[in-house]
């Protein structure tokens, strides 16, 4: 293959200036940041302040405790391990994130009442803990009874749940 045909080439205007890169993929998405941050100042400073989960890293960090069956994606560990009913709250809906993103779900979004089939969970608490993760910013409602992990949550569920479930990984 020459090249052309595995490089990347892309085309920018902004402002009236075109600029093009071409090249092997790394090297113009480096370019391009370059670029970006040089003609977009506030690009650097904003790019610090967003946050975001990488879908890979997730996937990672969550092997052995998700898996992905015929059926659907399904929990692995015994709920006694992943704690409360927050944390098994939120990983269902990190589970059901994961499969969404990866083609393996059809919604983004679970239901109260399937958040309550999947866990066990009484309908008055499992839309206890909903709206103690909603208040947190983990979890949004987007919808009557509809709710999906945020970005916020996500991390979080990295950050500070994963480490209690996966202790002896060192993530």
């Amino acid at each position: 293959m020459s090249e052309e045909e595995t490089g990347l080439e892309l085309l920018v205007r902004y402002k009236g200036m075109e600029v093009r890169f071409r090249g092997e993929p790394d090297e113009v998405i480096r370019s391009f940041l370059s670029f970006v941050s040089k003609v977009l100042p506030a690009y650097d400073l904003v790019s610090g302040l967003t946050l975001t989960v990488d879908l890979e890293e997730l996937l990672k960090s969550i092997e052995g405790l998700i898996a992905f069956t015929p059926e659907g994606p399904v929990v692995t560990v015994p709920r006694e391990k992943i704690g409360g009913e927050r944390d098994t709250i939120l990983l269902h809906l990190i589970k059901n994130y994961v499969g969404y993103e990866t083609g393996r779900t059809e919604k983004p979004y679970l239901t109260t009442s399937e958040i309550a089939s999947l866990t066990g969970g009484k309908s008055s608490t499992v839309a206890a803990r909903l709206s103690e993760l909603t208040s947190l910013g983990w979890v949004e409602r987007i919808g009557r009874g509809e709710y999906r992990v945020t970005t916020l949550g996500a991390k979080s569920f990295l950050d500070e749940i994963l480490p209690r479930i996966k202790p002896e990984e060192g993530l």
